[in-house]
């Protein structure tokens, strides 16, 4: 197959990136991170408008402006925090985990899987550093698994999925439409982790979130209705800059006896309800330069 040449430039990017990160101290590669997040921010200005105006959006004309501005940075600071980390989440193991403040899901989580009959699912927003909630979880030895969307570069595409193969977390891709099996996977005691607060256009509900309104995916209270299962929200927060902390909440549970749409609706409000309050609270933890902007204009 023949490749692009962008595809192929890029590719060879991240992995001399990747491979400079992974043989560096964490915080060194955290410092290459932070000097990227600067430059590209404060210099390249890198979706700076339209990030402080959905700001703006949600806060309105109170909040001011050198929070908007401090908001924006922290955000994409984060975010290429969260780059670095995922260069090296294959160097994570379960004792580096167990040093962290995350480390107190285990319990929780464990506590749950042994009232669960079956599975259940994990609903969590692009909050903190919030691939590692899968990478933890699989490093704690829980069997979980996700839906993805493929990367648009083949390359880079196949390179992530060599790094994730390293752990058992199973992925499951929407084009390839394997998701089909997400029922049977929960009914036999697996975990799907699931984000939330993606714009979407099919089988789509309109629900409250952030001070407005977004028409999200049904796909939570689907999974949750079809398996009879609970969704548990939680939220990831980074912690100053090496440590990572979570919040499981009370489980939200489907219906069988109400009309289905009304059950969803119900459903994705209550998780997207917990978490915009999380969210309005921290608001630089959370990932506002989504090309897809999750609120309704």
């Amino acid at each position: 197959m023949k490749y692009k040449p962008a595809h192929v430039v890029e590719y060879l990017l991240v992995v001399m990136l990747g491979g400079l990160i992974r043989i560096l101290p964490l915080r060194a590669g955290l410092a290459l991170g932070w000097l990227a997040a600067a430059g590209s921010h404060f210099i390249g200005r890198v979706h700076v408008h339209r990030t402080q105006a959905r700001i703006r959006q949600v806060f309105g004309d109170g909040l001011p402006e050198h929070e908007v501005r401090r908001i924006a940075w922290l955000s994409w600071r984060n975010l290429c925090f969260n780059a670095v980390e995922g260069f090296r989440f294959t160097r994570l193991t379960p004792e580096k985990l167990r040093k962290q403040p995350i480390a107190h899901m285990e319990s929780e989580l464990q506590q749950i899987l042994s009232e669960c009959r079956e599975g259940f699912i994990l609903a969590t927003p692009h909050m903190g550093n919030w691939e590692l909630a899968g990478v933890a979880g699989d490093l704690m030895g829980f069997p979980l698994f996700a839906i993805v969307r493929a990367q648009k570069n083949p390359l880079i595409n196949r390179y992530i999925n060599r790094m994730r193969q390293t752990f058992s977390l199973e992925i499951l891709t929407r084009e390839g439409r394997d998701w089909r099996g997400v029922t049977d996977r929960i009914r036999q005691g697996k975990i799907l982790a699931i984000l939330p607060d993606i714009n979407a256009r099919r089988s789509a509900v309109t629900v409250d979130f952030l001070n407005g309104q977004a028409t999200i995916g049904a796909g939570a209270a689907h999974f949750a209705r079809m398996a009879d299962c609970p969704i548990y929200p939680v939220v990831l927060r980074r912690v100053g800059w090496t440590r990572h902390d979570a919040r499981l909440f009370e489980p939200i549970r489907p219906d069988p006896s109400a009309d289905r749409k009304a059950d969803q609706q119900r459903i994705m409000q209550e998780i997207m309800s917990v978490l915009s309050k999380e969210i309005l609270q921290t608001p630089e933890q959370y990932f506002w330069h989504n090309k897809r902007w999750v609120l309704n204009r």
